[in-house]
């Protein structure tokens, strides 16, 4: 897995594939297994501001946490990598457990950095909410249960959505009345 450079306090889109296009997650457990490994591994680091998980792939957007807010354990940048690493090599120990694979459960992934402007980050969780319906898995993205969307849809303070996204108005707003060209102005911006 390559070493990506991650700095405090920066905003990050990650998109991983599974291998060779295989489920990363066959059954519906293997979500709520990734998801409690993203709580351990990466919740300590970062806020999420949204994430959908689908079969064949995933996409996160997140802030890792200022310096002070974390320095007591990670004193430095290099060791934010690790913890993605960490949460990576626990679920494909998971996956390879349960299912018996072998080789690279996941492809080459993508992680971009993001400027901190709120149309921007509201756009792109948008378009993250829609992969599901872009995808065809199904036919209404809103009704997909693993994504950030519900949390948004029902202002649910009880998820590990980053609050300050979640609660703030302007942005639910955008969320929650998303059309197709909020999902065209994002793609066109990639």
């Amino acid at each position: 897995m390559i070493q990506e450079k991650l700095y405090f306090g920066c905003c990050y889109h990650l998109y991983y594939p599974g291998n060779l296009n295989q489920a990363l997650f066959p059954l519906e457990g293997d979500y709520y297994a990734f998801l409690d490994l993203y709580q351990k591994y990466i919740s300590p680091i970062a806020y999420l501001y949204g994430y959908c998980l689908l079969p064949t792939h995933f996409h996160l957007l997140l802030r890792i946490k200022e310096m002070e807010k974390i320095e007591y354990v990670y004193s430095e940048r290099e060791m934010l990598w690790g913890q993605f690493v960490g949460m990576f090599k626990a679920y494909m120990k998971y996956s390879k457990q349960t299912y018996q694979r072998s080789g690279n459960l996941f492809n080459k992934g993508v992680v971009r950095i993001v400027p901190w402007k709120k149309e921007l980050i509201c756009d792109l969780i948008v378009y993250i909410h829609q992969n599901p319906q872009i995808h065809g898995v199904v036919s209404d993205y809103r009704y997909w249960p693993f994504s950030s969307c519900y949390a948004y849809s029902r202002q649910d303070r009880r998820s590990m959505i980053a609050k300050e996204i979640l609660l703030d108005p302007v942005c639910q707003r955008r969320i929650v009345e998303a059309n197709t060209s909020s999902r065209l102005r994002v793609m066109d911006s990639e």
